[in-house]
């Protein structure tokens, strides 16, 4: 039956139209309780009480916030007051007649003032003045709900939705306090004028002061460990593609791999690590993202919309990272989202338009001539004396030639990529007043690579709401969809097209594709115009709550769950006309092109996934200062969290016609293999607990300690503790330092600690099973054993030391950072080799054997040469540099089998696993280069003997691919508005094997296209000097230290100007802000080896436009 696709995209209308809706109702929800507070009915009945007895009556009742002068109103006694069912306003009209006062109801806030002309019960001032007034933040935004009170008393008034309020203050009291959520409290003394402006500041102390580590925050100054916090005014100057680059273009240690296969491929994360590898082969090096609290997947970030991030957080040390436990070795990312401001109603709109262009520069092929000059150099034409093969030799050479003459000149690297095109848009909606407030996020971005018809599509949608009660308790809730769509280019591998012949024609003489090229090989290019699809989508539910209690004394407490569906969905297709299923003879008789069997034509693969995931924590704290000089912070907490993951998937063949490309027309399942399905549920639990102690701002000390317990691990070993400890001194906060010195910051610290990491699938520590349901027994199917439980499976723990020092001088216009760390991670997960008499293969059985060590340290420096406030002008450099080396101090007999595989490889470099080594190092046979005389390679054997035959046994290590020395060095400029920036990232010291030379150049296939080099400094004659061998010996070239060259690099990674309009400017226009921004990515690369870079897909540089508008 016919797959209905119209259903499937209905279906999915109406998931979103479900929760638009939803987000609508929640809306009109509280729009609705906040207007129908005076509604609220009330049952009174109280005798012989004061006035004040019935304003707290109401204050504790309902949701209104009462303000008042006690020593004017206790003296008014009531005596008997009795409601059924009445509203606020008939309570207070009637407590408030014939007593000279009367009341106000501001938003949720009732003012109970004195009235015009009437006497006070106490003596008081016989003066009122009306005093108007607006309260708006340093952007001149009116802030609606700041609380405006007169010093002393309890009297006053809350702002409306234009910030602007009107309150009566007797003469001779002239100040007033202003408050707002997020600002300073500020005092405001009262002149002669009866009309102010006043102008709160934002309380940047929890920014610049403060560390957030997802599930505490910590004054910075007693913080042991390492961190790196990155605002959202630091992502606002970079536009890198995704949010890793950007990342690691701030902070060098966070290093992104380059990955020269895949290149700039938009569907594939980049593979990036903090502080070394700390896992053995196919094991995670990803640190652990933590989104608002809780655990998400790498590809959740890398798909987020950077606009919606408020800060990020790197931990980095045991100190830092140890609350997070088992998960916590490679690092912890810890991201917090914006949250809605108070306010009239904002809008922000930002919008990115890119353009991308294919960096082809480190390919320098043969063109048409060169190619054909080389095969004739080659021999590939050379007569045999056999007459038949020596006509079919000319015969080619000359047809080729032919092509040659008539303008053929194939440049293949160009046919698969495109100029691409992308944009995003983001849109953020947000007010409400003091106590609610609310933000609706929305985000579209479709992003296209180089190659055509590839990129991914990202489509986002989010409601939060934050209710406060009378600044105790603050309830958050966050709501969101998320859409994205990853689609593959049907033009394939692009490194096909750098192996195609440039005489070859694309298209025969009736303008049709050439399904098979002139050496017999599929036309690629015929392939991608056939119908296929090859693409993944994923959709995901979110709902985040969390409640927030300050329950006084010090002491707070905070709770939340989070709840996530996931549905994803992968879908490939090929066609059955597609040029692998094309025989090379056509029909006899007809003429017409000939297939392979229909029952092996074409092929499409499902698969489709879904995981419910459901997480939790409470946290408790503690603040204390004693004596002015002891302050003390305490942290407890737990978190719980389930996962339930459950794919399914098949493999059809047999289609007859691109028509019918749906399932039930596929013939059978493709061959030795048939439907399958999996699912896996895990469960963790933690308990955690932190205590710091700072004194007198001088030393600190801080402690952490966790117990986790996890389904994922054997039955003996379900449960483990980490820990750790740290401290410091700031120095300069000691007496004997001047205030006046040149050096305004001094810290030092240490720490130490254990985590832990778990990097395998969910049942690896159980014995499995797989039923073959293809040899049924009668009635009975059949299992086959597939791995060995290991009940003593445990967590690899790693002991991290970190030593660091905090310096600032000239006030902080020069600062520093140093890191020195160690860190050695034990009973590593690997495979080991068992007794082929046990039944399963001899790699299904897991254990804790291996150790790593990494060591290194980390140096950020950071200068400002102007900073003249008063012409607006800022200009500052930064440097980053950083260092990482990793050694394998245990591997188990796994391992080394899997070494001895790699070191028996002749072509490629394999991973080398050997106790005492890098686990970047590389290993090669010793050259000498080209014998003059026989213009062959000279190899030098173990024992010193000079050979020329190779032997994998000779291999040395000969190089590290680790950099001695990476990071980042950039310049920031701000003048007026205008803010320039620039970012270069360079690596030096590394070992490199040139793949490009190895087998593009000499050991180059003369029947494909090659680098051009392959026809330059070849042996010839006896006696000749050379780089590589004759140019007619294309045998395999095996791995040795003739082609390991040390790289460094340096380039251009980003280039960003922005400017933003004068707010006085945007005045008229009712703008808030405007900036228009431009960002350029990979500029130019500078380095040492020359390669072929980006073979499965090409690197890109890219261009970027920006509008970012505020109204």
């Amino acid at each position: 039956m016919k797959k209905n696709y119209g259903r499937l995209r209905a279906n999915t209308r109406k998931r979103v139209a479900v929760f638009l809706l939803t987000c609508c109702l929640v809306c009109t929800h509280t729009i609705l309780c906040a207007s129908i507070y005076g509604q609220k009915k009330l049952d009174i009945v109280l005798n012989d009480i004061s006035l004040v007895d019935v304003l707290k009556y109401i204050d504790t009742q309902t949701e209104y916030a009462v303000l008042y002068r006690s020593d004017q109103l206790s003296k008014i006694k009531l005596k008997s007051v009795s409601f059924k069912d009445a509203t606020v306003d008939e309570v207070l009209s009637f407590c408030l007649r014939n007593t000279g006062f009367s009341y106000q109801i501001n938003e949720n806030t009732i003012v109970i003032s004195k009235q015009v002309g009437q006497k006070d019960v106490l003596p008081q001032q016989k003066v009122i003045r009306n005093i108007r007034g607006i309260v708006t933040d340093q952007k001149q935004d009116p802030l609606l709900g700041a609380t405006v009170i007169i010093k002393g008393t309890s009297i006053g008034t809350v702002t409306n939705a234009d910030g602007k309020f009107t309150l009566k203050v007797p003469e001779d009291m002239k100040t007033l306090l202003v408050s707002f959520i997020g600002y300073k409290s500020k005092e405001v003394q009262l002149g002669v004028a009866d009309s102010i402006a006043i102008v709160l500041e934002e309380d940047v102390v929890a920014m610049e002061d403060v560390v957030v580590t997802g599930f505490f925050e910590r004054r910075k100054e007693g913080v042991a460990g390492t961190v790196t916090t990155i605002k959202k005014e630091d992502l606002q100057k970079l536009s890198t593609g995704n949010i890793f680059t950007t990342i690691s273009t701030i902070d060098a240690g966070f290093k992104i791999n380059e990955d020269n296969v895949n290149g700039s491929n938009p569907n594939k994360l980049p593979d990036f690590t903090i502080r070394g590898k700390g896992s053995f082969q196919n094991g995670s090096t990803s640190p652990l993202f933590i989104l608002d609290g809780f655990e998400v997947s790498a590809e959740k970030i890398f798909d987020m919309d950077v606009n919606r991030i408020e800060t990020i957080t790197l931990l980095k040390d045991a100190s830092a990272t140890i609350l997070y436990g088992s998960r916590a070795a490679n690092g912890v990312v810890v991201i917090e989202t914006v949250a809605p401001k108070a306010g009239q109603l904002r809008v922000t709109y930002d919008f990115k338009p890119t353009i991308a262009f294919a960096d082809l520069t480190g390919y320098d092929l043969m063109d048409a001539k060169e190619k054909l000059e080389y095969e004739r150099l080659a021999g590939l034409y050379d007569h045999s004396g056999d007459l038949n093969e020596d006509y079919e030799k000319d015969a080619d050479y000359y047809s080729r030639y032919k092509n040659i003459l008539e303008g053929v000149d194939t440049y293949w690297l160009s046919q698969p990529v495109e100029n691409s095109f992308s944009h995003a848009h983001s849109l953020y909606v947000e007010g409400g007043v003091e106590n609610v407030r609310y933000g609706i996020d929305a985000s579209y971005n479709q992003q296209k690579g180089v190659m055509k018809e590839s990129g991914r599509d990202r489509m986002g949608l989010g409601f939060s709401l934050i209710y406060r009660i009378k600044d105790k308790v603050t309830i958050k809730n966050y709501v969101s969809y998320a859409y994205t769509k990853a689609y593959n280019s049907p033009y394939g591998d692009f490194s096909i097209y750098g192996r195609l012949n440039p005489y070859e024609r694309v298209r025969d003489d009736k303008g049709e594709l050439i399904p098979l090229l002139l050496n017999g090989e599929s036309n690629p290019l015929y392939d991608a115009e056939l119908p296929g699809r090859d693409f993944t989508k994923t959709q995901e539910f979110n709902e985040q709550l969390s409640v927030d209690w300050i329950m006084g004394d010090g002491f707070r407490l905070r709770g939340q769950l989070s709840v996530s569906k996931s549905n994803s969905e992968t879908e490939k297709y090929t066609s059955p006309f597609a040029s692998q299923y094309v025989l090379e003879q056509r029909n006899p008789e007809t003429g017409a092109q000939e297939y392979v069997p229909i029952e092996k034509r074409g092929e499409l693969s499902l698969s489709t996934g879904n995981v419910i995931s459901v997480a939790s924590n409470v946290t408790l704290n503690y603040n204390k200062l004693v004596a002015e000089k002891h302050l003390f912070y305490l942290g407890l907490g737990m978190e719980v969290n389930t996962s339930n993951n459950r794919s399914n998937g098949y493999r059809l063949t047999g289609f007859p016609d691109d028509r019918y490309s749906d399932p039930s027309f596929a013939i059978q399942y493709k061959e030795d293999t048939r439907a399958s399905s999996s699912e896996s549920v895990t469960r963790a639990i933690g308990f955690f607990g932190n205590l710091n102690y700072i004194y007198d701002n001088r030393f600190f000390v801080d402690g952490s300690l966790r117990y986790d317990g996890s389904s994922q691990f054997g039955a003996d070993n379900k449960y483990a503790s980490f820990w750790s400890f740290g401290g410091g001194w700031n120095i300069h906060n000691e007496s004997f330092w001047s205030k006046t010195s040149l050096i305004n910051m001094l810290k030092v610290r240490y720490s130490y600690g254990i985590t832990g990491n778990q990097e395998f699938s969910a049942y690896q520590a159980k014995t499995m099973y797989k039923f073959q349901v293809e040899r049924l027994y009668g009635t009975l199917i059949p299992a086959t054993l597939m791995g060995y439980g290991n009940p003593d499976l445990k967590w690899q723990t790693q002991r991290q030391s970190n030593i660091g020092l905090d310096f600032g001088m000239m006030q902080d216009r020069f600062r520093m950072t140093f890191n020195y760390y160690r860190k050695r991670t034990k009973g590593m997960l690997t495979s080991i080799t068992v007794a082929p008499s046990l039944g399963f293969s001899s790699d299904s059985f897991t254990a804790n054997l291996g150790e790593i060590k990494n060591v290194g340290y980390e140096l950020n420096l950071n200068m400002v040469f102007i900073r003249d406030r008063s012409k607006d002008l800022e200009w500052a450099v930064f440097f980053q540099g950083a260092n990482n080396e990793n050694t394998l101090v245990k591997i188990s007999n796994q391992l080394k089998g899997i070494n001895d595989q790699n070191n028996a490889n002749k072509t490629t470099p394999g991973a080398v696993y050997e106790e005492g080594q890098s686990m970047s190092a590389i290993k090669a046979v010793k050259s000498l280069g080209i014998d003059p005389v026989t213009g062959q390679e000279i190899f030098v054997k173990k024992d010193g003997t000079l050979s020329y035959t190779w032997d994998a046994n000779d291999k040395i290590l000969c190089g590290d691919s680790e950099p001695k020395w990476f990071g980042n060095i950039g310049t920031n400029l701000f003048w007026k508005g205008w803010n320039l920036n620039m970012v270069f990232k360079y690596s030096f010291g590394a070992d490199y094997y040139n793949q490009t030379l190895a087998s593009r150049v000499e050991g180059a296939n003369p029947a494909e296209n090659a680098d051009r080099r392959v026809l330059n400094d070849r042996w010839t004659t006896p006696g000749s000097h050379a780089l590589y061998k004759n140019i007619k010996e294309y045998t395999t070239t095996y791995i040795s230290t003739r082609f390991v060259q040390k790289e460094n690099t340096f380039l251009l990674s980003s280039l960003s100007l922005s400017y933003d309009f004068p707010r006085e400017w945007l005045k008229k226009y009712r703008v808030n802000t405007l900036r228009l921004s431009f960002f350029a990515n990979d500029l130019f690369r500078l380095s040492t080896i020359k390669e072929e870079r980006g073979l499965s897909y090409p690197f890109q540089r890219s261009f970027v436009f920006g509008l970012n508008v505020g109204f």
